[in-house]
């Protein structure tokens, strides 16, 4: 019993005002918009519609270059694959499973 001497008992005593959740509830806070209409011009509108892709302005032709020809190729694989239907993903994913060798299956653990 003297290991037990020193230990304090009672409640817990938390700093600050207790919470009653039943008063105060809670609060949101309204959303502020800031006008970035007023901001831009209608010229600046209408190069920033037209041009889907960034600024190539300080990119080297060779950048420039690169750059488009990417964005090209993502715009043909993003055409792909929205052709494809759901029954054709799943034939050409079962395609590849069966391609797969028998490393990658799972083994058999235990008796049987």
């Amino acid at each position: 019993m003297l290991e037990y001497q020193n230990v304090v008992g009672g409640r817990l005593k938390l700093k600050g005002k207790a919470l009653d959740v039943k008063d105060c509830g809670v609060k949101k806070k309204k959303k502020k918009y800031q006008r970035e209409e007023s901001s831009q011009t209608e010229s600046d509108k209408n190069v920033d519609e037209g041009n889907s892709h960034l600024d190539y302005d300080h990119l080297t032709p060779a950048e420039r270059r690169y750059m488009e020809q990417k964005q090209k190729i993502d715009m043909q694989k993003i055409a792909k694959v929205a052709n494809k239907s759901h029954k054709d993903r799943m034939q050409d994913f079962n395609q590849y499973l069966a391609k797969l060798s028998d490393h990658y299956d799972i083994p058999k653990v235990g008796p049987g």
